[in-house]
């Protein structure tokens, strides 16, 4: 069993997978750090037209509400990190900073030519990441 997780999520069906699959290999004992990456343009935009912090933060953690209750029902231990900037970026960094032992993050599924061209968030990770890394599709 792993002792110290690092799953980067955003909210969407792939992240809510990915946290689904953590539950085959994670018990009681197991500390979940949910990482919720901030694009800058998500931020500007949040600020121009969500109103007060305290809005903008109930906003992304809604966003990862799913999450949270699959995690409460079945008693894992978790915290909750917000960080800013590139996502692939800032989840290797956080990772290889950290002490964890797996990174878990869902695949969102491009096509070979848009993930040729653009590359995918998670490949990324993968390839950069100094600990395991799981991806879930």
């Amino acid at each position: 069993m792993y002792k110290s997780i690092l799953l980067a999520a955003d909210g969407s069906e792939n992240s809510i997978r990915a946290a689904e699959e953590t539950l085959n290999f994670i018990n009681e004992e197991t500390e979940v750090t949910i990482l919720n990456v901030i694009d800058p343009t998500d931020s500007k935009n949040d600020v121009l037209h969500s109103g007060p912090s305290e809005s903008i933060m109930h906003k992304r953690k809604e966003k990862l509400s799913k999450i949270i209750n699959l995690y409460e029902t079945n008693n894992i231990s978790y915290t909750i990190q917000y960080e800013h900037g590139v996502p692939n970026e800032t989840v290797v960094a956080f990772a290889n900073k950290g002490h964890y032992q797996l990174v878990v993050l869902g695949n969102r599924g491009l096509n070979s030519l848009q993930e040729m061209v653009m590359g995918s968030v998670s490949h990324k990770v993968a390839k950069r990441s100094e600990i395991p890394v799981m991806i879930v599709k």
